[in-house]
């Protein structure tokens, strides 16, 4: 579990702690607080926190202090991250932006200097029901429940509907696609392995070279990803459109059969950016704080997957249903376009 560089892109673990030393830091909630009797680098306080967990014998003990932990990086991360475009681990830590899959890296980077059990899934169909071209972390607990955490949605245990992950059946592992309701009847489910996640860093730079049309770049940027994560239909799909553009019609056929060769394949291409997705940028960007943040997105549905009535939010934060629907009426107004 525990690795200084779990991604290409990732910086050595001196430049992580240059970085991460100087940002600001969210109260150690109980459970951690004796970790801060005296100041401690994050990664001296991971240390720590290794140690301790490593002491612990009972599963159900270690697995409330591992949520602790979940929830703290949670509030470090995004107290210091916006989001933003950047997918590139060591630009995130540089710049303080991420995409979903600059918030997972360095979700799992940081997860695993905890000693949490944590990598990186892929999201095929997200908790509202939306085709998507994204990414979360998925922690495995010592208890065998497992949580699932977006900082894009604004989630510390989010439910997609469907996830593409590791799943083992007779004692063999495999990458499926698998539906949320559906991970409870298996024998075990893990995140993908790291290289996956440097084959969906390839993919994105294959689409911005796509875009630009520089297309012989952009073939062997998908082509590099497939060798590290074989068949993914997303891929493969890209890279028939890329072929398609060269005018090497045989191998791109070859491609889109192979893309669109079953229902779980086609789930994948079906993939979209959309637009109420792409405004949550809209929250960091204004300035909006995490509570104001957080009602906007029970409200809106993005953490829990449909909407929250304001009484079950006020419940939710600890405020009366008034203040929620100020702060809400707040929000709305910031990121109405004048």
């Amino acid at each position: 579990m525990y690795t200084h560089k779990p991604f290409a892109d990732a910086p050595e673990t001196e430049q992580i702690e240059a970085i991460i030393n100087g940002w600001q830091r969210p109260e150690l909630l109980d459970g951690l607080k004796h970790f801060a009797r005296t100041r401690k680098s994050v990664i001296e306080l991971a240390a720590l926190v290794r140690e301790s967990l490593s002491r612990i014998q009972s599963s159900r003990f270690r697995r409330q202090l591992e949520i602790k932990i979940i929830s703290w990086l949670y509030d470090f991360i995004r107290a210091n991250v916006k989001r933003g475009r950047v997918f590139d681990l060591g630009e995130v830590l540089r710049q303080g932006s991420a995409d979903c899959l600059g918030y997972a890296k360095l979700f799992t980077l940081l997860g695993r200097l905890f000693d949490l059990d944590v990598g990186i899934v892929e999201v095929v169909i997200d908790n509202g029901g939306r085709h998507v071209s994204h990414t979360a972390a998925l922690v495995r607990l010592s208890d065998r429940k497992r949580r699932f955490i977006d900082l894009w949605y604004g989630s510390k245990n989010v439910r997609h509907k469907r996830v593409g992950l590791m799943v083992k059946r007779g004692g063999v592992w495999w990458i499926e696609d698998m539906e949320l309701r559906e991970l409870s009847r298996l024998e075990e489910i893990c995140y993908l392995p790291d290289q996956c996640a440097d084959a969906i860093t390839l993919y994105i730079r294959g689409n911005q070279c796509l875009d630009s049309q520089d297309f012989y770049t952009a073939v062997k940027f998908y082509s590099s990803a497939l060798r590290l994560y074989p068949g993914n239909a997303r891929f493969l799909y890209n890279r028939a459109i890329v072929y398609e553009n060269l005018g090497e019609h045989e191998k791109a056929r070859a491609d889109y059969a192979q893309a669109l060769r079953d229902d779980a394949s086609i789930m994948r291409i079906l993939a979209t950016e959309h637009d109420e997705i792409t405004s949550l940028l809209d929250l960091d960007a204004k300035g909006l704080d995490n509570l104001a943040q957080a009602i906007y997105l029970l409200y809106r549905g993005f953490a829990t997957g449909k909407e929250v009535p304001l009484e079950g939010i006020a419940r939710k934060v600890g405020l009366f249903e008034a203040e929620v629907g100020d702060i809400l009426s707040s929000v709305e107004a910031k990121l109405t376009p004048q």
